[in-house]
């Protein structure tokens, strides 16, 4: 099987953040926090434990790994989950490579947020 990488972006989560500072909602950050870094920690066991994937990067809102090919679907279902989860969306990006991955997730950024792009979606126009 070939291999594929996930580049994964929290939506607006620092906007989010600057808000809740701007408006000095000390107990709302909090919960934020700690609801989206639980979140995050799933969202990162699942793909190691369940997908067999490999964790580059994860900090704050931001995830690199790959593994061996995943369908979209599944993908899809991870990013659907997650939100239910953390009450805040993800946009995905898919490639066979970070470069392709990271490109991707620009792509899904710029469509809307909260969803899954592939990088042949970018080759094909």
């Amino acid at each position: 099987m070939r291999e594929m990488y996930l580049a994964i972006d929290g939506d607006d989560v620092g906007h989010r953040l600057e808000y809740l500072m701007l408006i000095n909602e000390r107990e709302t950050i909090t919960e934020f926090s700690k609801t989206f870094k639980s979140a995050m920690i799933w969202l990162e066991n699942k793909l190691v434990h369940d997908f067999g994937a490999t964790v580059v990067f994860s900090g704050g809102d931001n995830l690199l790994a790959y593994l061996n090919f995943l369908p979209v679907e599944a993908v899809e279902a991870l990013r659907i989950e997650f939100a239910e989860r953390a009450n805040s969306t993800l946009s995905i990006g898919l490639g066979e490579n970070p470069r392709e991955a990271y490109f991707a997730l620009k792509l899904a950024k710029t469509s809307g947020k909260n969803c899954v792009r592939q990088f042949k979606e970018l080759a094909n126009g």
